[in-house]
């Protein structure tokens, strides 16, 4: 006897779910290189299948991910799509950006979107991601049933690579990691999001102090670091998948 999928939308009963997508497509279209299709590198797979990304059929019903993607995934993806610094933003003398008057809680409320969606999916591309307890909260705070602000374990920041080839034309799923200082650990994920890079932590500790101008929840300012994209963890982590499924070289045959 099979189990019926039921939808994970707030207060929704809709036993009919369809392939709602864990990342918006939107990104995956945004990438694609007229001249080939994109490539997806997991620990599974190597592969130019899934073009939009992936999708789940068994979480959500298409009222609940429509609202997500009207509510989230547009404006996140006009703001990210279409960025660009202005004069004043980028001053390649010192070590970060800043742009005024963006709405912040807006990509705090997409991320942590994406975040949920993975963590409900059984898919095993997202495995590794979980909310815990944070799970129901969190699912009230995207449908508007509690304010993000009253979420205080959340916090993101946000990184821009410095521009290299091919830096616009990726993006990731959640990436778990844990993030450390002298005097600071706490657990969190990684986004990679065309150009960005997010940083999100889920715990209950204050961050030291000199990060706060860096925080995005509640800010009107988009204030980030810039970071070489060659040298980050989820570069080295991409690399070393990939050669793990490039071919193996064939020795040639002895000759006497």
């Amino acid at each position: 006897m099979t189990s019926v999928s039921r939808c994970h939308g707030f207060g929704c009963g809709s036993t009919s779910p369809i392939r709602a997508h864990l990342v918006p497509q939107s990104f995956g279209r945004l990438i694609k290189s007229p001249s080939g299709p994109n490539t997806r590198i997991s620990e599974r797979k190597y592969t130019t299948k899934a073009q939009h990304g992936l999708f789940d059929p068994r979480i959500l019903c298409g009222d609940c991910d429509g609202f997500l993607n009207m509510k989230y995934d547009d404006p996140a993806f006009r703001f990210i799509s279409k960025f660009e610094y202005r004069p004043g933003e980028l001053d390649l003398e010192r070590s970060y950006f800043e742009k005024p008057s963006v709405d912040c809680d807006m990509l705090c409320g997409f991320i942590l979107s994406v975040l949920w969606r993975c963590s409900i999916s059984q898919m095993f591309e997202v495995s590794n991601i979980s909310l815990g307890q944070y799970g129901n909260p969190v699912r009230e705070m995207l449908w508007g049933h509690r304010s993000l602000a009253s979420f205080n374990h959340y916090k993101v920041m946000v990184q821009r690579y410095h521009s290299r080839p091919g830096v616009q034309k990726m993006y990731s799923l959640p990436i778990p990691v844990e993030f450390e200082d002298l005097s600071f650990r706490a657990k969190g994920y990684l986004f990679v999001f065309v150009g960005f890079r997010f940083m999100v932590i889920l715990d209950p500790q204050p961050l030291p102090d000199k990060y706060a101008p860096y925080v995005l929840n509640g800010n009107d300012t988009l204030r980030g670091s810039l970071v070489d994209f060659p040298v980050t963890y989820e570069a080295n982590a991409a690399r070393e998948m990939v050669r793990r499924f490039r071919p193996k070289p064939v020795a040639l045959p002895g000759m006497i």
